[in-house]
Formats: structure tokens, C-alpha cells, sequence
């Protein structure tokens, strides 16, 4: 419910004749960054299965008088949660921010990564369109990642399954 709230405030400050105070809208962006942070056991289709893709959208309409560094924080933890991204953008756009270059050889082990790129490679190896891994296969390749769901499953000790 408090989620719900807070996207629409967020998405009435967004709008250009819809007065939000400051106060109430720095309550909403905290309300959707603690959302962020957290797994969503519960989706619905409103949101096209995808909570964290949903608040990126959310923030990213919020009007430019908005705090910067709060409203920078939500999309960063979103970031890496792309478990349910339908489409692939999501995490073409992870991928490419989170892993900026190559990684070294030989490849540091997945416990020597940052927090946000563990959470995006256990994403990827859990990701119920595995088209999404498919598709994303030459660039993780090229950064020295494992390229397939089994290789990124092992990489960051999740069993496989079938």
C-alpha cells in the first residue's frame, strides 16, 4: 500500500501542474528507494511483472526540482534487479554500467565483485526468459563473464535446474 502511495505521488509531482511539497515527495522517493532495496516476492502484471523497472520509470519522470541524490539512489539499487526485465533493455543497460570494462584474466571469482554486480550476474542466472541471456551473450562474453545461464549458475553458485 505504501509502495502504491508513493508512485503516485511520485508520478503526480512528475506532472506539470500538480503541486507536490517537498516534504511529501522526499517521503515518496524514500518510500520507493527502500522498495528498491528489496525483492519483490509479489508482482502483478500492472507493472509488467517488473517492480524495479517500474520505480526506474517512476524517478526518472519526477520534475527536475527534485533531490538529486535521493532520487539517484532508488535507480541505482534497481539497477541490478533485472530478474524480471520482459524486453532485455534493463539489463543491456546494467551490464553496460556495472561492468564498464573487461575483467581481468583471469576472471576475479563472484565474491570479489561489487554487491551490485553479484546481485546482476544472480539475476541473469536465475532469469526466467533465458532469450534475455541469449541476447546478452556476446557482450558478457566480450567483459570476460560467463555467457550462458548453466556458466553464470555455477559462476555464482546457484544450482542448476530443469
Amino acid at each position: 500500500m505504501r509502495w502504491a502511495a508513493a508512485t503516485a505521488l511520485a508520478r503526480l509531482a512528475g506532472l506539470d501542474e500538480t503541486p507536490v511539497g517537498p516534504d511529501l515527495l522526499s517521503s515518496a522517493v524514500a518510500e520507493l528507494t527502500a522498495a528498491a532495496h528489496s525483492a519483490f516476492d509479489h508482482v502483478t502484471d500492472y507493472f509488467e511483472g517488473d517492480p524495479h523497472g517500474h520505480i526506474e520509470r517512476t524517478l526518472h519522470a519526477l520534475p527536475p526540482t527534485a533531490e538529486p541524490a535521493a532520487v539517484r539512489e532508488a535507480p541505482d539499487a534497481c539497477l541490478p534487479r533485472i530478474a524480471r526485465d520482459r524486453y532485455g533493455s534493463r539489463t543491456r543497460k546494467a551490464i553496460e554500467q556495472l561492468f564498464a570494462a573487461p575483467q581481468p584474466h583471469p576472471a576475479p571469482r563472484c565474491a570479489d565483485l561489487t554487491a551490485a554486480q553479484q546481485q546482476l550476474l544472480d539475476d541473469l542466472a536465475g532469469h526466467q526468459h533465458a532469450w534475455v541471456i541469449r541476447s546478452s551473450a556476446d557482450r558478457l562474453r566480450e567483459l570476460g563473464l560467463p555467457c550462458s545461464q548453466e556458466a553464470l549458475q555455477s559462476f555464482v553458485g546457484v544450482p542448476c535446474t530443469d
